[in-house]
């Protein structure tokens, strides 16, 4: 195997640990049914996600699922370090004891995914003294791809998996996604699939693997170039199109995220949105995933705008 510890990223900051786990739960807001059939078993029929809040607050878990034929309940918890300052096992254990202090008469089952390599113990489950309780651990980095990569939502997640070469599997999740018939999601797999893959991969090679290849076809500056046939100015012109290309679908892509979220926006927060350069528009699309209510947004715009 070539990818070792020394591909992986530097240990995470409580930003980085933050993130990754908001991103992870906002990929199973998108595609509950998908994460629990792979974790739970194809044989899983609808579900529906839970409120993620415990009676005791601030206690709260990262993704519920409730099946709708057995009433059994999916808890999902995702960490990129097993290092936090209540341990993950005695976490998991709180965890299990809220979920089933609210729903005594269902069956709690609980898997805990490891997103990034530490070289570090995973525990498995809590034991002190006579309380014992087991829960299911998945290492990412040992799970075979090919599980992941037939589901659009789990494509992101195939980033992290076993690989021979990094740059041979980013390939397949980038051919998988190309496949996407929707431009719309094309880009939103693509953009959830870079912000992943950096747990892992240096940014150079994300980027010049998961690149959005349709972007500069369907850019209507490029169109207009075409069919004028101007030859002067014509890089500049390319380039240009990229850009607004670029900036379009960006803009696409963070308000459908933002509306996923937090609703329907109003039209001053979308002009404000509408406004906003690459580079603001990417730094929205990653911050975005932290954002708890309208009032969040409403605050990073005031400041990002009154910072220009």
């Amino acid at each position: 195997m070539r990818d070792t510890e020394s591909d992986l990223t530097k240990q995470p900051g409580q930003r980085e640990r933050t993130t990754s786990d908001n991103l992870c739960k906002l990929l199973v807001e998108l595609y509950p049914e998908q994460f629990a059939r792979w974790l739970f078993g194809p044989q899983v029929g609808r579900v529906k996600l839970l409120k993620t809040e415990l009676s005791r607050e601030p206690i709260r878990a990262d993704s519920v699922i409730l099946l709708a034929e057995s009433d059994d309940i999916f808890h999902i918890e995702f960490q990129t370090t097993i290092r936090s300052t209540v341990p993950v096992p005695l976490r998991m254990l709180d965890y299990y004891v809220g979920f089933k202090r609210q729903n005594m008469s269902r069956r709690v089952r609980q898997v805990l995914i490891v997103l990034k390599y530490t070289g570090e113990e995973i525990p498995d489950r809590y034991v002190d003294e006579l309380t014992y309780h087991v829960y299911r651990v998945i290492k990412i980095w040992e799970i075979d791809p090919d599980e992941l990569l037939e589901h659009e939502g789990l494509l992101p997640m195939a980033t992290l998996c076993r690989a021979e070469s990094g740059e041979e599997l980013l390939e397949k999740v980038a051919a998988r996604i190309s496949k996407i018939e929707s431009s719309e999601r094309r880009r939103e797999a693509i953009s959830l699939s870079r912000v992943v893959a950096g747990l892992r991969y240096d940014k150079e090679m994300i980027y010049r693997i998961l690149k959005e290849g349709d972007m500069l076809e369907e850019s209507v500056v490029y169109q207009d170039i075409l069919q004028k046939g101007v030859q002067q100015g014509l890089q500049q012109g390319l380039q240009q199109g990229v850009q607004q290309g670029r900036e379009q679908g960006e803009k696409s892509l963070v308000l459908r995220q933002l509306e996923r979220l937090l609703g329907k926006l109003p039209a001053t927060t979308r002009e404000q949105i509408e406004g906003l350069g690459l580079e603001q528009l990417e730094a929205l699309g990653e911050a975005l995933i932290e954002f708890k209510s309208e009032h969040d947004l409403t605050n990073w715009l005031k400041q990002n705008i009154s910072a220009q």
